[in-house]
């Protein structure tokens, strides 16, 4: 059984090598003061769109709050090795390393019913890949409902206001794959060279 990862923690070691007070990041990110201060100290767990809202504001990729850079070529993710993040019906499993200059992020979501991403819809760059496993999960891309089913396949551009849910009665488990642009696929050491112990943060 994977651990709880510890994503307070990150957050919080990342505001501070950034020299951010809980208030500061707060405004840049759009969220509360003590919705920074609660998640820093594990009493709640975010949403996916304040994950990426929190990310936008520190300038790093989604994620960093999951996993860790991996000096070899190929990385083979045993199950019971995935760092979890559970939140409100919502359970995000990572990958916990990543290779250098990995322009790909995947995660296995697990949606209870009804449950959703969050309220506000999230833009970044690059597309988005999504296969079913099992349900059904519904993504609202620019306004328009798309369904899929367990072995469909959906893939868009991700720069459109997109949202996901489970509006249906049983459990939804999906793999979402995240890929950045040509233009933004630098690695999170290329992003952040200022600041070399991101590597070493959340151990």
């Amino acid at each position: 059984m994977a651990d709880q990862f510890s994503l307070g923690d990150r957050l919080r070691a990342l505001r501070t090598e950034r020299r951010l007070s809980q208030r500061d990041l707060a405004t840049k990110a759009g969220i509360s003061t003590n919705a920074v201060s609660l998640i820093e100290r594990s009493e709640i767990s975010p949403s996916v769109s304040t994950l990426q809202s929190l990310a936008r504001a520190l300038n790093i990729k989604i994620s960093y709050f999951f996993d860790e850079d991996y000096s070899g070529k190929v990385l083979l993710v045993r199950a019971a090795e995935r760092p979890v993040i559970i939140g409100d019906g919502l359970r995000i499993e990572g990958v916990g390393k990543r290779l250098v200059d990995q322009e790909v992020e995947p995660f296995r979501i697990t949606l209870d019913p009804h449950a959703h991403s969050g309220e506000r819809q999230v833009v970044h760059a690059g597309m988005e890949f999504i296969c079913c496993d099992e349900g059904k999960v519904e993504y609202i891309i620019d306004g328009k409902s798309y369904i899929v089913e367990a072995g469909d396949f959906l893939i868009f551009d991700a720069s459109q206001p997109h949202l996901w849910r489970n509006p249906f009665e049983e459990p939804a488990v999906f793999l979402l794959v995240m890929q950045a642009s040509s233009d933004s696929a630098n690695s999170i050491n290329r992003h952040f060279v200022d600041y070399p112990s991101i590597k070493h943060i959340g151990k």
